[in-house]
């Protein structure tokens, strides 16, 4: 039967390669030629053999394009480039080795073109060192176990869900173009714009961007390959305060391509914004007194608190306690399920596969997670404020026995690690105000708590937060270095107003995987400090900034 078994999935996967290119076919052939010697062989005397094991290739092209004041100061493309990893287990799905929980892998050279028996002797070496990890790994879970047994409850579910098979191959769907011309004219024109702030220091603009392709063959009979690009636009620059204090700041922009950055004047429009802020942010008055009451928090700030709050690790994401002392302790919402997390009006939904909203193209979107699970094309999370359902992978929880097909592969490791994480978060709003109502609720909300005038916070970035003192007649005046605290769950869970109107944004998830976000513009939230910040001054520049000469 087996023997039948391994037959049918040899043509079913000849199948699916047969139609791609010859590199892909390479690098699958191998893959599955060493992982079958691997899982009949790999075996020390009297020690376990393999039940499980994941091999990926991931090969990437990178570029940067960077300009200070009108030139180029540097431009980097590099050549495509290959790693692999291997995951193992041993045991069964039952009780397995995994100690952490989390895609414990071992990185594999690679060669730059695809080469059959280096790809395979790679592995090879891979595996060879992942075998020896994993039955260390096994020995020290069992000897944790033996010493902190599991309630009943928590022995009864399973170290690893089993996948069925699949065969996925992604192509993506436009060419990833790199114009070394039209990125430098763009760099060189935005950095230009500096010229004109005397009083900005170390200004740049940079683009960079990453393509990538990941492959992946595991024992379950999961096939996959996957692309993940991005181009990314910064603009970043400090100020000096009159009493010493620097400030940095940022504009970015994240793209698919490069040849999907908005227009250049439209960046132009951006940048020279930015620069503004940053000058105007230089000039205001430090807040001086405490200050605690209703706050309207809009666009980047509204969009920072949602992330901090439900897209950290263990908030909607389910989390497997390590058997082991060794690893920090994370807080969970695991308890909170079937009660209210947040305001009655909100409910959080996960898409995966869409990929526009509003017109806004979805980095966020996928078809199929790094296991080889098909999620739901949409998942509620929290529904009305209650707490209803996380997202997780392979690894079962007490309160998430199924994987939703929310594991990603990570940006920023070419070996084909993944992390759970969600495609696009929807934060939607039932009967919302509309939104140029928000800073009239703001201002009756202080008149009612008997305050002399409210706060707008605008984003959320330490010394470059943008933070305005609104006065009763509704005059604003934009204040600096305010430390802003009480953003938490508590605080959420009624909210004053919430918008109606909704912001769409791309983002990089803890700095490694794409992720979008479908936010309400801004939220009236009750029972916010916000203080003075304790500021240190820098040492006085030596030289003159030749703009100032």
């Amino acid at each position: 039967m087996k023997y039948i078994l391994s037959i049918i999935l040899f043509f079913l996967l000849a199948g699916a390669l047969s139609a791609q290119n010859e590199q892909d076919q390479v690098i699958f052939k191998a893959m599955q030629d060493e992982m079958q010697r691997s899982k009949e062989q790999l075996m020390l005397p009297g020690m376990q053999k393999p039940y499980y094991l994941s091999y990926t290739l991931g090969r990437t092209h990178q570029f940067e394009v960077v300009g200070t004041l009108g030139g180029v100061t540097n431009f980097y493309e590099s050549p495509w480039s290959a790693v692999g990893g291997v995951q193992m287990f041993l045991g069964d799905y039952d009780h397995n080795n995994d100690i952490n929980y989390v895609c414990a892998s071992v990185q594999a050279g690679m060669p730059e073109q695809a080469d059959y028996d280096v790809i395979r002797r790679n592995f090879w070496l891979g595996s060879d060192a992942m075998y020896k990890w994993s039955l260390q790994a096994g020995a020290m879970k069992d000897a944790y176990l033996k010493a902190n047994p599991k309630t009943a409850e928590e022995a009864a579910v399973k170290d690893q869900q089993k996948v069925d098979a699949v065969t996925r191959i992604e192509e993506p769907k436009n060419a990833y173009t790199i114009d070394r011309v039209k990125l430098e004219n763009i760099v060189e024109e935005l950095s230009a714009i500096f010229k004109d702030y005397k009083d900005i220091y170390d200004s740049s603009v940079a683009i960079t961007g990453q393509e990538m392709e990941v492959y992946k063959s595991t024992t379950d009979g999961v096939v996959l390959k996957e692309p993940l690009r991005y181009a990314s636009l910064v603009a970043s620059a400090y100020v000096m305060t009159e009493d010493g204090v620097r400030i940095d700041d940022a504009y970015s922009v994240l793209v698919a391509r490069p040849d999907d950055l908005p227009s250049l004047d439209e960046l132009k429009k951006g940048v020279k914004a930015f620069a503004d802020n940053l000058i105007k942010l230089k000039n205001a008055p430090a807040i001086t007194e405490y200050y605690a009451g209703p706050v309207l928090l809009e666009d980047g700030a509204c969009s920072s608190v949602f992330i901090s709050n439900f897209l950290k690790r263990g908030a909607l994401f389910a989390y497997r306690k390590p058997d082991t002392d060794r690893a920090q302790p994370v807080k969970t919402l695991d308890a909170r399920l079937g009660m209210k997390i947040v305001d009655n009006r909100v409910s959080i939904k996960n898409y995966s596969s869409l990929d526009k909203y509003n017109g806004v193209p979805l980095l966020g979107a996928y078809n199929i997670d790094a296991e080889g699970i098909v999620p739901a094309k949409e998942m509620t999370l929290v529904e009305n404020g209650i707490f209803k359902s996380m997202l997780n992978g392979c690894t079962p929880t007490l309160y998430a026995p199924q994987s939703t097909g929310s594991s990603r592969f990570l940006l920023s490791s070419r070996n084909g690690m993944f992390s759970t994480a969600p495609g696009t978060i929807h934060i939607e709003v039932e009967k919302g105000t509309k939104p140029e109502k928000m800073k009239s609720a703001l201002i009756k909300a202080a008149k009612e708590e008997g305050l002399k005038y409210a706060y707008i916070v605008r984003s959320l970035a330490g010394k470059a937060s943008r933070i305005y003192r609104v006065d009763l007649d509704g005059k604003e005046t934009q204040v600096r270095f305010g430390d802003v605290s009480g953003l938490t769950l508590i605080n959420l869970k009624r909210m004053l107003n919430i918008s109606s109107k909704e912001n769409v944004s791309n983002y990089i998830l803890n700095g490694q995987l794409l992720s979008s976000l479908i936010y309400p513009s801004s939220i009236l939230v009750e029972n916010i400090e916000i203080n003075k910040s304790d500021v240190k001054k820098d040492k006085e520049q030596v030289l003159t900034f030749p703009l100032q000469r």
